[in-house]
Parts: C-alpha cells; sequence; structure tokens
C-alpha cells in the first residue's frame, strides 16, 4: 500500500490508530515522512489527526521525539543481552553469511557437512601455497557460491574464513559494538569493551594444529611480501642516486 501510494495510486491513506499503522514508532514516522514529501495524506481514525494540517506537523515532531527515545532504549536493551550472553559464553553466529555451521537445535552452532568440505578446501589449498586471492579465483572458478551466496569470490572473505577462530570450535566474543544507536554503525572492539574467549564451544571444521599452522603461514607471509617491498624500495632509492 506505502509502495503504492508513493507511485501515485493512492492519495490519502486511513487507518485505524498510530500503533495500527507500522510496527514501532521509528517505522511510523518514516513512512510518514515519505507520504507527506509525495504529496499523501494520512488519517489516523483513533486520534482524528490528518498528517497535512498543523496538529500533524506537531505529531511528527513528538514522534520523532519518541522514535529517538525508543530507538535507545532497545539498542541499550539489545547491548545489554548481548554482552550477558557474553558473559556466559553463549555463541552467536550470524548463519546466514557464515559458511560452514547452522543453529542446532539446542542453539549452538553446528556443522553442515557440504559447505564444511569448502572450509577445509580453503585452508589446504592454503597450505599448498595459494594466495588468498588465487584461493578465491579457483572457487569463482568452480562455481562455489561465496557465503553470501554470490559467484564471485573476494580474497577479503578467504582471509576471513582463514583468520577466524570459530572454525576450530573456538570463539572470540564482542569483536565489534555499535556506537551510534541511531546509525546503527558498528566498531571492531579495540579495547574499549570487554571481550571473551571461549574454548571448545562448539564443534570444530579445522583442528587447532591446522589452524595455528594456517596462521604462522599467513604471518611468514606477510613479513616476507613487508621484506620484499622494502628491498624494492632500497633498489628504487639506489638506482635514483646514481648518475646517468
Amino acid at each position: 500500500m506505502v509502495a503504492d501510494a508513493l507511485s501515485g495510486k493512492i492519495d490519502l491513506i486511513i487507518t485505524k490508530s498510530i500503533s495500527r499503522f507500522a510496527r514501532n514508532t521509528v517505522d511510523t514516522l518514516t513512512a510518514v515522512r515519505q507520504l507527506k514529501d509525495k504529496g499523501v495524506e494520512v488519517y489516523f481514525e483513533k486520534e482524528n489527526i490528518y498528517t497535512m494540517d498543523s496538529k500533524g506537523e506537531l505529531l511528527i515532531t513528538i514522534m520523532s521525539s519518541l522514535a529517538q527515545e525508543e530507538s535507545r532504549s532497545i539498542s541499550e536493551n539489545v547491548a545489554w543481552g548481548k554482552r550477558a550472553k557474553c558473559e556466559e559464553g553463549k555463541v552467536y553466529l550470524p548463519y546466514k553469511q557464515f559458511l560452514g555451521y547452522e543453529k542446532g537445535s539446542e542453539g549452538l552452532p553446528q556443522i553442515v557437512e557440504e559447505q564444511a568440505k569448502i572450509v577445509r578446501l580453503i585452508y589446504q589449498l592454503f597450505l599448498d601455497g595459494l594466495m588468498p586471492s588465487g584461493i578465491a579465483k579457483k572457487l569463482t572458478g568452480q562455481g562455489i557460491p561465496s557465503p553470501a551466496g554470490k559467484p564471485i569470490w573476494r580474497s577479503s572473505t578467504v582471509e576471513s574464513i582463514l583468520t577466524n577462530e570459530k572454525y576450530k570450535g573456538d570463539a572470540l566474543l564482542q569483536k565489534t559494538f555499535c556506537v551510534n544507536f541511531l546509525t546503527k554503525e558498528m566498531k571492531r572492539n579495540k579495547g574499549e569493551l570487554p571481550q571473551y574467549y571461549v574454548e571448545q564451544s562448539h564443534p570444530a571444521i579445522i583442528s587447532p594444529e591446522v589452524f595455528d599452522e594456517v596462521q604462522q603461514e599467513l604471518k611468514r607471509r606477510r613479513e616476507s611480501r613487508y621484506v620484499a617491498i622494502h628491498q624494492l624500495y632500497g633498489a628504487l632509492q639506489l638506482c635514483l642516486r646514481v648518475p646517468a
């Protein structure tokens, strides 16, 4: 209905009450403002308010204030709930975009074997000498969808899988946190909030030994790349100093 109104098919919406118009105050305010910008009026029967008249303007102002406080309260409650779960060692994964696991019957991560095979392949290819970019190219070429279900893999996605401790059955909790409840901006936790490391919190796809071996190899390759770049830079500097 709102989509039809925004496209010009409806110029007046009549609804029983403000509480029936949308799921919460934030959604109500957003929809009312969008409709008003398109010249569409909303009439709330219970409150006897038209959004286009002066009372409607006052309503929008009040709703805006209420929306902000409601959003703050919800955000604080959600943050408190997440911190409490972290302190209890409860692990949650963004399952829709996390390769290898699904939510089990008891609410804990459960291995999806078909996806786990891809995770193990990534680790093996890396130990065989491929860089994350090469692994991404190979997976894309084989038609294997990424964790987000896209046909093209990114090297950053591969590196994220190679460095995520959850694949060895452990979990570092509260890696990120919300810094703005209005914009929902997230920030990586660099000591601003406590973190919790839970060992053997769920079934492992990669053995701890293989995971640690990959971390050491990642470190070695980064150091080698740094040395190579430093040597190249030194050679260029020498060339620039030598007269023609």
